[in-house]
């Protein structure tokens, strides 16, 4: 019987084809599989990714969007507010009354600020109402109380878009035991104690504006 130790030493390279061997040929790189895996994942994160700056974007422009029509808003109302509370008593001689006022539409003598055309405050007549092209308008050329001249044709400032009408209400207090109350329509050479603006704007629309309660303070502009 031959003894183990007559047996050829093993060489040591007998082990490469083994399956440990393939494990550390393969430890240094990757395996079709782990790259298919690698790219769906990378494929994945990419595509949130661009949702997420999509969906950022489109935020941001909706948010401007938002700041800017709020700030149209509220620099229409305090225009409004001011032409309001400036309006005047017209000229008692005069054949036209001072203020008319209608459902959907409103003129009357006022104080314009500044920035319609002129460096300083001055007499307007002024009219507010909805053009066919649903902005709402502010009319106005300088007032005088006797033309000797044909009057020029007004300058033109929209204030607002995408109006669909103007809902307007007049206080008129009563008289003797009457009560007070709201009339949709006024032609007088006063302007009444209070003028109520509501600002309709089309179905669907998300802009919500509160109704404009001013009260003229003629008293406190006459000398």
């Amino acid at each position: 019987m031959r003894d183990v130790t007559d047996l050829p030493a093993l060489d040591s390279r007998v082990g490469d084809s083994t399956p440990s061997a393939a494990r550390r040929a393969g430890a240094g790189g990757f395996t079709l599989l782990e790259l298919l895996v690698t790219l769906v994942v990378l494929g994945l994160l990419m595509a949130t990714l661009t949702r997420g700056i999509r969906l950022g974007l489109r935020s941001r422009d909706v948010e401007a969007r938002i700041a800017a029509g709020a700030s149209q808003l509220e620099t229409t109302s305090r225009v409004l507010r001011t032409l309001i509370s400036r309006a005047q008593p017209g000229d008692p001689y005069a054949a036209d009354a001072a203020f008319t006022g209608t459902p959907h539409a409103v003129s009357f003598v006022t104080t314009l600020p500044e920035g319609f055309g002129a460096a300083a405050a001055r007499e307007a007549d002024v009219s507010l109402g909805v053009d066919p092209g649903r902005h709402l308008v502010l009319r106005w050329r300088p007032h005088y109380r006797r033309w000797i001249v044909p009057p020029p044709p007004p300058s033109q400032v929209a204030l607002l878009d995408g109006v669909e009408r103007l809902e307007l209400g007049f206080w008129q207090p009563g008289t003797g035991t009457a009560a007070g109350s709201w009339v949709a329509a006024l032609e007088a050479a006063e302007p009444p104690k209070l003028v109520r603006v509501r600002v309709v704007f089309p179905e669907g629309d998300p802009r919500h504006w509160p109704d404009i309660v001013a009260a003229p303070m003629q008293e406190a502009l006459k000398p």
